[in-house]
């Protein structure tokens, strides 16, 4: 049976979710089962330490004790079947201890007299991991046993119990609060898209953001192949069991690891047992519900997670919708470890990103224009093993499939327009642009008169004969027979637009007689060669409207032929009427518009001003630029539809061997990746609130793209990467290790792309629509016309046949392959302190988006008579996120990183840390936006990200706290040249060479990341049940993008240059207003939480956020803001100023969110609670 796409889909979407509730109830069953799963026990007298550790070991118990504790107590022997915590219980009867329950632990402690001071004792724990060895994650893959002292790197962990007390709706939110070095820049304006930037290295979901950190879940890399982008909202934040930072070039984690390696792990039934739900709600419409259940049972475990988030957002029209399913199942005994996962992720986000710094002084709600829709999609599977060979070696192995669909829905201001763009209407009830000429057989209609006709009628033979014929002036019977034979092919209805015509048969048999009968003084001409290209001015001009005569298009118009006896008679082929001829006028056509007021010109018709001259839309084309511009159907939006899909699949072996001197592995792996990428664009309008929707009918008729859809490229793309590594670290001594890794990565990059060559320029406005030079019906009445041709133009052919103007599909191969190295070293000198250095290299390869828009810097002629950058001059760009260029190959960016450091403690309650990076890149990529949506990828050369970070934590009684500050500089180190239009140092006389281009020198700080960054908390225990803490998130000044020179500065340029692009010279005036200083300010945003333990599983959590309501803004950017206020401009209903002369140069500015509160009720039931 036949099921529709949609029935398919929701089939689809039925099947997985039913997988997950069926594991998720599995699971709930393991985990009952483990609450009270006994087990036989039969264990002998023996120090309880041996004791303590079978029991875990037995039940699948976690047990923490202080060896001191236990040291010289000897345990009974039991035996029988018993739950976990009755056999520890009676293990330390009689022995002054006890057991207690904290989170998923059970905790052995010396049980205090009440007589006793009962201060506070801090005991230093030894964890007992249970049921397989569990290991330190140092790569993507488990396996490899080291601490972090073994590490020489400021590697940063966030465990499972921060993650869940911090609240963050997000993994970006987090670590801005967590972690040193970090900081978040909210371009796209919704808190599940922003980019986390880490030592200057950025992660973000945006296309077009050049990635430095490699991201990787459970070992899957989650950076996307298309882009390298990561999509924050794909990962289940309560399903994470802790998050580790790797600083660096680390060459372990693969390719794209200039900065920084981010590795996430995720919860199992063994190590996570229980069940814990969260309910939150409050400001901004937010409702979240999070619901997580694990357990075990014998050698079988399972965890499922939940994430459903819903919000209205704080902004206007931003709501989201966040959805997420994680779950696993596992197998466990003394050798084996298998583990299988599944994670289905299906978000709906609305983010409108930026807006000019004088809509948010005014509204910091506000957007700028709207809707920004995004619909992720992921399904990913895993399977993961660990096998323990011997006690010191294992291998570690994972295999997994990952695919994700994007689709986005994008509504922007429309700033492309030139002086081509001019003031159009529609015909006014009684004109008729289009001529309609009757036909019975495909061919409009003629006649063949006798030359006694011809000369009978006052005219010699022009077009009134037709009219005499129609009113019965001339009588048929002076008329002849029409060549009307059998077979004539219909007309096609695209001539008007130029393509190829089969002319009937009997019509080029009658043009060949004409050329052979005519006689040219005493001579007989020959018949010629003919082509379709001959006939087009009889087929393509509108002879009727144009005032032609028969005559003017074939000669004379009369030929000579021969009658049954012989004798010869001369003949004329004279076309019908048009049967749509105004009766008043006697009129249709150009004939019936032209006026004072308008003309009918390219097939549209033009509005004149009183001096008869047309009126450009765009006030700056106006006579010294001081024009007010033209409202009616100037399309001020464009709607942008993208869709990318992705399918990676790919495996990884690792060998491991843990001994006293050294700790070794070596692994391997191979990944395959595909995507596909698709987009269109459309004109539309802004309403009062700047949103954009789409309406024909009161935009221009020439704009196509406001009636159909506008294609840009096609692209598919694949990606292969064959990877070899190793570590050896090398303990000669106790407090002293060395460590060297490599890894050699072989990548080939495919691309296959075709692109639209039938413009200077990629702009949806440079798309027309003409109305028809004549329309054949289908008989004689206006009733067997096309209706919509004949009143409406026809669609570009971009439209309606867009692979021919596409080029052919170009499929380009490129290859990479490097070793990249890595030596470090740490030493202890004492228990306290841990010192380390760390010298490696990462390199990225560049992605297919940005294979398919870099930046063409060959010097070429450019159609203003400047010599340009290629890129510049020529027919492609690239409008990301909306089209690619298909220009050069790009270079593979390498990361060299040298980082030193130490760490330690002062004492028992208080650690600190302090290092220095400096990271050195070379054929750095860059992204650079000429306009708004008008962008490149291009190699810039060297940069460098150098800092310093400092931490210190601590508790002192009640009271616990954090602090970090890090100092990041991130600079440009070569000379170069990038686009950037709205930068006041900038040149934008168009007809100079440099025009558009800012230069970047040596020391120039990149824009978008703080010097400063601060992070702090405090908490307070008020009771053993009632807790309070404040933390602040504080970032120093930046500068905007589009300011990569640091020389933007507020102030007015003008500049005159002479535009030929019409074909006639005229003077252009462009006036600059820059606003604003090119910077973004440094902010500090504190936010408060206090949580209450109810009893019984049972808390409560308020938090505020942004306490003292500070109004800052992340991330800015150089731009321009077509709702400016008038100086010369028409001002439209959305404020759209239709002089882009008096259009501001201003900052675009990431809003904050102002204080907010929400509550939250949390209930967890822990297996192990009594």
């Amino acid at each position: 049976m036949h099921l529709s796409m949609r029935r398919l889909s929701a089939l689809y979407k039925a099947i997985v979710v039913s997988i997950f509730v069926i594991t998720g109830l599995l699971i709930c069953f393991i985990s009952i089962k483990a609450i009270a799963a006994p087990v036989d026990l039969d264990l002998p007298a023996q120090p309880l330490s041996n004791s303590l550790k079978l029991v875990a070991k037995a039940t699948g118990a976690s047990v923490a004790f202080d060896s001191k504790v236990t040291e010289g107590i000897t345990a009974p022997a039991i035996k029988g079947r018993m739950e976990s915590f009755e056999a520890i219980r009676k293990l330390l009867a009689g022995t002054g201890l006890e057991a207690s329950t904290e989170g998923t632990t059970t905790l052995i402690k010396r049980a205090f007299e009440p007589t006793k001071d009962t201060s506070a004792i801090d005991l230093h724990l030894d964890d007992i991991n249970i049921r397989a060895k569990r290991y330190t994650e140092i790569g993507p893959m488990p396996g490899l046993a080291l601490t972090k002292d073994e590490i020489p790197g400021n590697v940063q962990s966030i465990t499972a119990k921060q993650i869940k007390d911090a609240h963050s709706i997000s993994l970006s939110d987090l670590m801005n609060s967590q972690l040193q070095s970090v900081n978040v820049n909210d371009y796209q304006g919704n808190p599940f898209q922003m980019d986390v930037t880490y030592r200057g290295f950025t992660a973000s979901p945006q296309l077009g953001t050049p990635q430095g950190l490699s991201v990787f879940l459970d070992g899957i890399r989650v950076n996307e192949p298309f882009g390298d982008v990561v999509n924050w909202d794909m990962i289940p934040m309560n399903a994470l069991a802790g998050i580790d930072v790797f600083p660096g070039s680390n060459p372990i984690f693969g390719l794209g690891t200039l900065g920084g390696a981010l590795s996430m792990r995720t919860k199992n039934g063994f190590d996570d047992p229980g069940v814990q739900a969260d309910m939150l709600t409050g400001a901004f419409g937010r409702k979240q519900f999070q619901l997580s259940a694990g357990g075990s049972h014998g050698d079988v475990a399972g965890f499922v997670a939940l994430n459903l988030f819903n919000e209205d957002g704080w902004r206007q029209n931003s709501p989201s919708k966040v959805n997420q399913i994680f779950s696993k199942l596992s197998y466990r005994n003394d050798k084996l470890s298998l583990d299988g996962s599944m994670l289905y992720a299906w978000n709906d986000l609305v983010g409108n990103g930026l807006i000019p710094i004088e809509m948010y002084n005014q509204s910091n709600s506000s957007v700028y224009t709207s809707p920004d829709d995004t619909k992720n999609k992921l399904l990913q599977f895993q399977i993961a093993s660990a096998f323990q060979v011997s006690d010191t070696f294992n291998i570690t192995g994972q295999i997994y499939n990952r695919k994700s669909d994007r689709k986005s829905s994008t509504g922007d201001v429309n700033t492309d327009f030139s002086n081509k763009d001019v003031a159009t209407r529609r015909p006014l009830p009684g004109e008729n642009a289009v001529c309609a000429y009757g036909s019975t057989n495909g061919v409009p209609n003629y006649y063949v008169v006798t030359s006694g006709a011809i000369n009978a009628i006052a005219g010699n033979g022009d077009l009134s004969l037709a009219r005499a014929i129609d009113n019965g002036t001339i009588s048929a019977g002076q008329l002849l027979g029409g060549l009307n034979g059998a077979g004539l092919a219909t007309l096609s209805q695209s001539i008007g637009n130029g393509t190829d015509l089969t002319v009937p048969a009997d019509y080029l048999a009658a043009i060949e007689q004409i050329n052979a009968n005519y006689i040219h003084g005493a001579n007989g001409g020959a018949a010629g060669t003919y082509n379709n290209a001959d006939f087009t001015q009889y087929y393509a001009t509108n002879f009727y409207s144009g005032g032609a005569t028969w005559n003017q298009l074939v000669g004379n118009g009369n030929f000579y032929t021969a009658t049954l006896n012989g004798n010869p008679i001369q003949l004329y082929i004279i076309p019908a009427d048009p049967i749509n001829v105004d009766p008043l006028t006697g009129t249709c056509g150009a004939n019936s518009i032209n006026s004072a007021s308008t003309q009918f010109v390219g097939g549209q018709i033009q509005q004149l001003d009183a001096n008869g001259s047309t009126i450009p839309r765009d006030g700056k084309y106006a006579a010294g630029g001081t024009g007010t511009g033209y409202i009616d159907g100037t399309p001020t939006a464009i709607i942008s539809d993208i869709g990318i899909s992705q399918l990676v699949k790919g495996g990884a072996v690792q060998l491991n061997w843990n001994t006293d001197q050294h700790k070794f592995m070596i692994g391997s792996s191979l990944d395959h990746a595909t995507d596909t990428y698709t987009n269109s664009q459309r004109l539309g309008l802004l309403d009062s609130t700047r949103n954009a929707y789409l309406d024909p009918a009161n935009i221009g008729a020439e704009y196509t793209a406001a009636s159909a859809p506008i294609r840009n490229n096609d692209f598919n793309g694949s990606s292969d990467t064959r990877s070899l590594y190793f570590s050896e670290t090398y303990s000669p001594k106790d407090n002293l290790h060395f460590n060297v890794a490599a890894r050699y990565n072989y990548s080939t990059v495919m691309t296959n792309m075709r692109t639209r060559k039938d413009t200077a320029g990629t702009n949806v406005t440079d798309v027309t629509s003409s109305y028809l030079d004549y329309l054949v019906c289908t008989g004689s009445g206006l009733d067997s016309c096309d209706q919509y041709l004949l009143n409406n133009p026809a669609l570009n052919q971009l439209a309606t046949n867009p692979d021919a103007f596409f080029g052919p599909y170009i499929k380009e191969r490129f290859n990479y392959h490097k070793i990249n190295p890595s030596l470090g070293a740490t030493w202890s000198p004492t228990d306290n302190l841990n010192v380390y250095a760390n010298w490696n290299q990462g390199t990225r390869t560049p992605s297919a988006i940005e294979l398919g828009c870099a930046f063409d810097r060959t010097p070429t002629l450019g159609s203003n008579g400047a010599i340009q950058p290629a890129s510049l001059a020529g027919n492609t760009s690239c409008t990301l996120p909306n089209s690619l260029s298909g220009d050069p190959y790009l270079p593979q960016v390498v990361a060299r990183t040298f980082e030193m450091g130490a760490r330690g403690k002062i004492n028992e309650n208080l650690s600190w840390n302090a290092s220095m990076y400096n990271t050195n890149l070379t054929d750095d990529i860059y992204f650079v936006s000429y306009t708004a949506t008008k962008n490149f990828f291009d190699t810039i050369g060297r940069t460098r990200r150098r800092g310093i970070e400092t931490g210190i934590s601590g508790k002192y009684d009640k009271f616990d706290f954090k602090l970090n500050y890090s100092l990041t500089d991130a600079t440009f180190e070569t000379n170069t040249t990038l686009a950037s239009a709205d930068n006041s140092s900038v040149d934008q006389n168009p007809t100079h060479g440099d025009y558009g281009m800012e230069s970047i020198h040596p020391g120039d700080r990149m824009p978008g990341i703080a010097l400063n960054n601060i992070n702090a908390s405090v908490g307070y225990s008020v009771t053993d049940k009632w807790r309070v803490g404040m933390n602040m998130v504080a970032h120093g000044e930046s500068y905007a993008r589009g300011n990569e020179n640091n020389e933007h500065q507020i102030g007015t340029k003008s500049y005159t240059y002479i535009d030929n692009s019409s074909g006639t010279p005229t003077p252009v005036t462009v006036v600059k207003n820059y606003t604003t200083s090119g910077k973004n300010g440094g902010y500090a945003v504190f936010n408060f939480s206090t949580s209450y333990d109810i009893g019984h599983g049972w808390s409560a959590t308020l938090l505020l956020n942004n306490v003292f309501d500070k109004t800052y803004y992340s991330a800015s950017r150089l731009g321009i803001n077509p709702f400016s206020p008038s100086i010369n401009g028409a001002i439209g209903v959305s404020g759209y100023n239709y002089n882009s002369n008096d259009w501001q140069s201003t900052n675009f500015v990431a809003p904050g969110a102002p204080r907010a509160a929400w509550i939250s009720v949390r209930y967890e039931f822990e297996p192990d609670r009594k």
